[in-house]
């Protein structure tokens, strides 16, 4: 079910906007909503940063 997205974020909008199997394999991966740690934020930050410039290595970028 896709709730009302009027006032929605982009970002809320292009996970909808994926399809039903993809979302539900997102949330199992995911697992259940919880609080990230400032540690945790800086992490998913530095892994992609990280990962852009590996990416821009190989010419990918």
């Amino acid at each position: 079910m896709i709730p009302d997205l009027t006032n929605a974020s982009a970002e809320t909008r292009e996970y909808y906007a994926l399809s039903e199997e993809i979302r539900t394999a997102a949330k199992a991966i995911a697992g259940p909503p919880r609080p990230m740690t400032h540690i945790e934020v800086l992490l998913a930050i530095g892994t992609a940063i990280a990962n852009e410039r590996k990416a821009a290595k190989r010419g990918e970028r």
